[in-house]
């Protein structure tokens, strides 16, 4: 590369949005340059379980499940936290027209394929919500399709050689049995490079742009944007050590992801944040390059939060998603031993990331209360990678003592569901009454916490991605503070604020929105006459 050189789009790295923006931007014709700041293409959504979420999308209308955008957009209207509508019904809309749009693009333009996922809305008995179809996830792709870029797709903390089908169906629920089972046909899959989630995700997307004209460029740090006249016309980047100053003639698609580990951000707009399950490459340089521009940045505070475990990831410990308090005979406390939200429920990172009056977390810490009967094959592996992770007591008492507890409260807590459990209702928080919780829980959710010995494990408060970044409006254009365009600024993926917070309305609310911000963001900055 040349120390100048000019294309018609820059995107800035290369997840869901990024690389959803680069192929609908180079398919309309742009000539388009895609940075990636680290040495691996895929950043949070590479990791991630690919979890899809798209309404009215052609695979659930194949099947008759019937859906429209005007449902999509009752559904989220009518679950979304409490005056978001004023800010982000324009993005509502878009991301109701465009979700079903944007997955038959990408499996015309690209070797993904997607299938239904049996996961029902987070929120089905409000309006517009669905039992099924929303849900959506790649099949298995081979990762040598990439050619010399078969080896350049960012690895992740969970096996990558599952779909999200078979993960949710067999893996989860017991993962000894399910991975013997399947030996044969995992040690071929091996072999043939196939793999699905994420990583599938991404290599899919990346062939997709590769064919239709992409050019891509990883260890490529971002530093500044260049401006004229307010109006964004480049960037200022390091390419593997060598300072570049790079021409756009249409301009940038910010799609950068999180400030997960940013050392000024999160502090101000997580405080407590005990672990993090995003690369470390999520530093907020897109949320900083879009302020310097001029940009509005909003919904700072919101972020996937997930119940979690912790594991290793390139030498450091690090968030393992893993959904393990539906289990009977456990049960979830705040800081002041009492329980705080069902623990089966959708909205266990709002609940956990509720704050008091002086921005701080109401609820930190939270511990995972269980007896001897309590049994989660997966969570127990990862415990015993850490002999500390989990303590155990003869009694609630001496259990409350081991973890800073008042031992009157948690003892009085714990009657109190068990009183519950005998009586077949959760009458303080209607634990498993949900059908999103009836889909975790078809042996029963209530279980009494009464046979010793007693355990307690740190509930971990964890990022799975910020979600907070640029304003745009329907189009992907960045906004200033009044509402006017930041011309040549597109922004897409969780880099913006994004329309679908930590309150999310179903399994894949993550992805599915960024890929149909990056479409969005990529067909509009093609269009643009600079």
């Amino acid at each position: 590369m040349a120390d100048s050189r000019t294309v018609d789009v820059i995107v800035v790295g290369s997840g869901a949005g990024g690389l959803a923006a680069a192929l609908a931007a180079s398919v309309d014709g742009a000539r388009v340059l895609v940075l990636e700041k680290s040495p691996v293409l895929g950043g949070t959504t590479a990791m991630s379980s690919a979890g899809t979420w798209v309404p009215a999308n052609h695979h659930m209308l194949a099947a008759g499940i019937a859906d429209s955008p005007e449902e999509t957009l009752a559904y989220l209207r009518a679950t979304a936290p409490p005056g978001w509508a004023k800010d982000e019904d324009e993005l509502w809309q878009a991301l109701a027209e465009h979700s079903a749009p944007m997955l038959r693009f990408l499996e015309d333009k690209t070797p993904l394929v997607f299938e239904l996922v049996n996961h029902p809305d987070f929120y089905v008995e409000e309006t517009g919500g669905k039992l099924f179809g929303r849900m959506v996830s790649p099949t298995l792709i081979s990762r040598y399709i990439l050619g010399r870029w078969w080896n350049k797709v960012r690895p992740s903390v969970k096996p990558q050689y599952f779909t999200y089908k078979e993960m949710v169906n067999g893996i989860l629920k017991d993962p000894w049995r399910s991975i013997f089972r399947m030996g044969p046909a995992l040690a071929w899959r091996f072999l043939t490079g196939k793999v699905g989630l994420g990583n599938g995700l991404i290599v899919g997307l990346t062939r997709g742009c590769l064919d239709h004209g992409c050019e891509i460029a990883v260890n490529a740090d971002v530093k500044h944007l260049t401006l004229d006249n307010g109006a964004v016309t480049g960037v200022e980047a390091v390419i593997d050590g060598k300072p570049q100053t790079i021409r756009a003639r249409k301009g940038v698609v910010l799609a950068t992801g999180g400030f997960d580990w940013a050392p000024d951000y999160m502090p101000r707009h997580f405080p407590g944040m005990q672990l993090i399950g995003a690369p470390r490459s999520n530093t907020g340089d897109g949320q900083r390059m879009a302020a310097e521009a001029g940009a509005e940045l909003a919904r700072m505070d919101q972020a996937n939060i997930a119940p979690v475990t912790f594991t290793g990831y390139e030498g450091h410990r690090h968030a393992q998603p893993l959904y393990e308090t539906y289990t009977p005979h456990c049960i979830l406390v705040n800081r002041d031993a009492e329980r705080f939200v069902s623990e089966g429920s959708a909205a266990l990172g709002s609940a956990m990331d509720a704050r008091g009056p002086d921005g701080q977390p109401r609820h930190l810490p939270v511990w995972r209360i269980f007896d001897s009967r309590y049994k989660h094959k997966l969570g127990m592996h990862y415990a015993a990678k850490d002999p500390a992770y989990v303590r155990s007591a003869p009694t609630l008492e001496a259990l409350a003592e081991k973890i800073g507890l008042d031992p009157a409260k948690l003892k009085a807590t714990v009657e109190r569901f068990n009183g519950w459990s005998k009586e077949g209702v959760d009458r303080d928080f209607h634990r498993g009454e949900t059908a999103w919780e009836r889909y975790y829980t078809k042996d029963g959710a209530l279980g009494t916490v009464e046979q010793g010995p007693f355990f307690a494990a740190p509930f971990l408060y964890a990022s799975l991605g910020t979600k907070g970044g640029a304003r745009t409006n329907r189009h992907g254009e960045v906004l200033r503070s009044d509402k006017s365009v930041i011309a040549g600024l597109y922004c897409a993926g969780i880099a913006m604020a994004n329309p679908v917070g930590t309150k999310a309305v179903g399994a894949g609310t993550t992805i599915g929105p960024c890929l149909t911000s990056g479409y969005i963001a990529g067909k509009s900055i093609a269009r643009r006459n600079a």
